[in-house]
């Protein structure tokens, strides 16, 4: 039974989060939200620092990794600012994300905030039931608070204990709506199948790249949005080893280092040494031999001095006077050959010309009688081509008549080259009826 894979559980190769994270461009001052966060949460006279992120719109060309970091800093803010209410919370959401992403969250708060409302109306009317009316002050405390929750707005109900809670749900149902389904298993097995480690990428920071996705970008995507759905030690090392060159893992096995049995920064450190001791061999000047057919050549060139510091010379082998660029011999037998290089030139020249054999003429008698013959029925035919008739000889009356061809009746002229053609035939067929007659 053939057995089909949709392309949403991890068959699409194309990885939602890369590696090496792109940078967030911005075009306008008007996408930015700029808060004050302080650098003590619980002391709101510590230092103030500005903090300005992307706000989220929802599409508009936004990719998962922009999803999850505009999260992570929408966690940042409320931690900086210490808001620990939740009808604060909603406030800041309303200046983070706009269009539709805003659109999302305000139905889930919404759509979450009526069951909460009718639960708040329904404990403090038991309240007021179950109190026995001793306490003036009591019972006018229970009856106002009733008062307050029976026609309750979602600023209410966010304002209550069970407001954060609310948030925090509207918020994982926004986040599950803008990123692609199924992310947690296709970021993992993009991870382990698919991550390699870039050539001109270190070792550690290769590590620092898959701890920020497992730590950072795991923990916000559904469904759970915590960090128990991140990758444990030994699932990154071996990300790291599958991503790794096949060579080092060879050297490894050979030292019996197992990388699993230590930590995640342990097996980095021990990649780096082999990455170092790469470079330094690949620092090294190597020369490579071409293989030679028939006899092998001497390491030192021509002209040039032998090892042992003699000096060797194409005419007249090693001698420690003078190498080939200073022999007289050599040089005066080039300057003999340069001399006579035009006349050879000149000589080449001629042979080349005496090889090329004259054209032989003959002569051709044109026209022959038959042709002269043709022609002359040409020029007559062509007399009545604008009648398109023509004149023969009745026999044996003797009598002149004009006479149409069969041929033309049925096919009519298209063009002056047919006709010439046509004409042509009928001054062939003719001149043979003539010569049969003189027979």
């Amino acid at each position: 039974m053939k057995v089909s894979v949709s392309k949403d559980f991890g068959t699409n190769r194309k990885a939602i989060l890369l590696l090496v994270p792109k940078p967030t461009t911005v075009l306008r001052k008007e996408d930015l939200a700029q808060v004050d966060i302080l650098s003590d949460p619980n002391d709101p006279n510590s230092t103030k620092v500005k903090f300005a992120f992307k706000i989220l719109k929802g599409g508009n060309g936004e990719a998962a990794r922009d999803v999850i970091q505009w999260f992570m800093n929408v966690e940042r803010a409320f931690a900086g600012l210490n808001s620990n209410n939740g009808q604060l919370r909603c406030q800041m959401i309303q200046q983070f994300a706009a269009v539709s992403a805003l659109s999302g969250f305000d139905h889930n708060a919404q759509v979450l905030a009526a069951p909460a409302g009718a639960a708040l109306t329904a404990t403090a009317q038991t309240a007021v039931t179950a109190d026995d009316g001793t306490d003036a002050a009591r019972r006018n405390g229970l009856n106002a608070q009733l008062a307050a929750v029976q026609a309750p707005t979602d600023e209410t109900v966010l304002a209550q204990n069970g407001g954060l809670a609310i948030i925090t749900t509207a918020l994982n149902g926004m986040m599950a709506s803008l990123l692609p389904n199924k992310i947690l298993q296709r970021v993992k097995c993009c991870l382990r199948r698919e991550t390699r480690k870039p050539v001109d990428m270190p070792v550690r920071e290769c590590l620092m790249h898959i701890i920020h996705i497992n730590t950072q970008e795991i923990p916000c995507l559904p469904p759970n949005f915590n960090a128990a759905q991140s990758l444990g030690n030994d699932e990154i090392i071996d990300i790291l080893l599958f991503g790794a060159p096949k060579s080092w893992q060879r050297e490894m096995d050979r030292q019996g280092i197992d990388p699993l049995a230590s930590a995640p920064h342990d097996a980095a450190a021990f990649m780096e040494r082999i990455e170092m001791s790469e470079d330094f061999d690949g620092d090294k000047k190597t020369t490579k031999v071409a293989p030679g057919k028939g006899k092998k050549k001497s390491g030192c060139a021509e002209g040039n001095s032998d090892a042992d510091g003699s000096k060797h010379r194409m005419l007249h082998g090693n001698h420690n006077a003078h190498d080939t660029s200073e022999c007289k011999t050599l040089m005066a037998q080039a300057k003999k050959m340069k001399g006579n290089d035009g006349a050879n030139n000149n000589m080449i020249k001629k042979s080349e010309l005496n090889a090329v054999e004259p054209m032989k003429k003959r002569k051709v008698k044109w026209p022959s009688e038959e042709e002269e013959e043709l022609c002359a029925l040409d020029a007559e035919l062509r007399k009545n081509s604008t009648a398109r008739t023509w004149t023969r000889w009745t026999f044996p009356k003797r009598k002149k008549e004009k006479w149409i061809s069969p041929h033309r009746k049925k096919f009519p002229m298209k063009s002056l080259s047919e006709w010439q053609v046509r004409t042509r035939k009928e001054a062939r067929k003719l001149l043979q009826k003539k010569k049969m007659n003189q027979i």
